[in-house]
């Protein structure tokens, strides 16, 4: 776990500064400056095209690091594996481009009969390009996590569009640029993220472009088409069933303005998330080598140990979050536009919660020998979410997105629970998990409590901060959570040297 603390540690620092600077585009800059369909527009292009930029693999996402400890060689540079992954891109995006072309009417079409038709005819040829760079963005920084590196990929990912979107939007408002240069101008942000992304993996001396095909064996191909034939389904599933598809569905089937809203509050409920991704892409490679070790004890031991971190961070920043909510869209420019969002975010935050809690289960289940039940399982939860979405979305409007998304995440969840138990005999629950819940509920009936001063950011910090005291104090003292209680020693520790 030592590697998975550092490096989880360090992005988790890189990914909050980022999200920080986040939370300041989304709670002043975007709502003071941009109207709901401005910010509406926006998510739906980056959305729609994080969305698609799964399929354009083909199947070949997992395998960057599914497959890499069996062609991992520094002396052969890993045995071309990079080429391989790249040509496999390139050749879905190529494909990708194709279908764009011969669907253009079409699509033109379906964009012209909208009730807001002016914007989406404006920018949706953008999704395009989008899917491109942040596809070959995804591969280049999931293959340097393949060296436990995914920190200064992380700083390219976190602060180039954060910080640069807003410098545009400011720029909008200060009338020198139009409104369609903050999407052209989005557009090269990505550009240079994925050339800081090619930088590093250069600077790693990790980037190994040279075709060399003689790991390709007949068993390995037929290995990796039947791999990536299930990866191709599934990131299909993924996708749709993923909370990229509420920005696509609510986009298409509502309208900006609520697609406007719902990015306020899924930027606010992402905050949560942070630690969950990063424990994932760092602790995928080693859940491989150990099952290629075939170390069930060792993988069973970072499922317990990232179910409980998880699920002690994730309350931690939720609950912070809830017990200010009111507050929050008081001190937002134009907060009363968005304030519809609020239990959107108390929705998505209990679904990310649900989702944290049971641990690094996909991972798990992607690269045991059962990794097809994880296939079937994205697939039906893919169905369970579009239909509930269209269900939802249609009769309870924005609401809608946050119902059906806290429902495909815990049939979602609680599935690959019991495949897990089934098929492994591993499951992430201990008397821990329950201490912890009881804690956060403790911490948060206290400073719900405190009586409002009527000044939003002064409640806001006092009732924050102190959930968050409070919460942690309780976690120490009942000494339930080994990496927390040790990362807690050391700050005191490095406090005491340096004092």
């Amino acid at each position: 776990m030592g590697v998975i603390k550092r490096q989880g540690i360090k992005q988790s620092v890189v990914t909050y500064m980022g999200v920080a600077i986040g939370m300041v585009n989304v709670l002043f800059v975007y709502p003071a400056f941009l109207k709901e369909d401005q910010i509406g527009i926006i998510s739906y292009v980056r959305e729609t095209a994080a969305m698609l930029s799964l399929f354009v693999f083909l199947g070949s996402a997992d395998l960057i690091v599914r497959f890499f400890p069996h062609f991992k060689d520094d002396a052969k540079k890993n045995n071309g594996f990079l080429f391989i992954i790249t040509a496999i891109l390139t050749l879905g995006c190529l494909f990708f481009t194709i279908l764009c072309l011969i669907f253009k009417h079409r699509i033109y079409d379906f964009y012209g009969g909208k009730e807001e038709p002016l914007l989406y005819l404006q920018f949706a040829f953008l999704i395009l390009p989008f899917t491109v760079l942040i596809a070959f963005g995804n591969l280049f920084s999931t293959y340097a996590a393949n060296f436990q590196r995914i920190v200064v990929p992380a700083i390219f990912n976190e602060f180039f569009p954060k910080i640069g979107v807003p410098l545009l939007v400011l720029a909008f408002y200060k009338n020198w640029i139009s409104f369609e240069y903050i999407m052209y101008g989005s557009l090269c942000i990505y550009v240079a993220v994925l050339l800081g992304q090619i930088w590093y993996l250069n600077y790693l001396g990790k980037l190994h472009l040279r075709p060399d095909f003689r790991q390709l064996n007949a068993s390995v191909i037929k290995e990796m088409s039947k791999f990536s034939l299930y990866g191709f389904l599934g990131s299909l599933g993924s996708r749709f069933s993923s909370e990229f598809i509420n920005f696509f569905m609510l986009g298409t089937i509502s309208t900006l303005a609520n697609t406007g809203i719902y990015t306020i509050a899924y930027s606010i409920s992402n905050v949560i998330d942070v630690p969950r991704k990063a424990i994932s892409r760092i602790v995928s490679p080693l859940i491989a080598d150990k099952f290629k070790e075939k170390k069930l004890d060792e993988i069973e031991d970072i499922y317990h140990r990232t179910s409980l971190n998880q699920l002690i961070v994730g309350l931690l920043v939720f609950l912070s979050i809830w017990v200010s909510i009111d507050q929050i869209f008081q001190i937002m420019p134009n907060g009363e536009s968005f304030a519809t969002g609020k239990y959107i975010v108390l929705l998505l935050g209990l679904a990310r919660i649900v989702d944290m809690m049971t641990g690094v289960n996909s991972e798990i289940l992607s690269f045991s020998k059962d990794y097809r039940f994880n296939f079937y399982l994205i697939l039906f939860m893919a169905v369970v979410h579009i239909c509930s979405n269209l269900f939802f979305i249609k009769n309870y409007g924005l609401i809608g997105v946050g119902i059906a998304t806290l429902t495909t995440l815990t049939l979602f969840n609680l599935a690959k629970y019991v495949v897990l138990k089934w098929r492994l005999g591993m499951q992430p629950f201990t008397r821990a998990t329950a201490l912890i819940l009881g804690a956060a509920g403790i911490a948060y009936f206290f400073s719900s409590l405190i009586p409002l001063t009527h000044l939003a950011l002064i409640d806001a910090a006092i009732r924050s901060g102190l959930f968050a005291f409070l919460f942690v104090l309780l976690i120490l003292w009942l000494k339930i959570a080994p990496d927390v209680t040790h990362l807690a020693n050391n700050m005191v520790e490095n406090a005491r040297k340096y004092f």
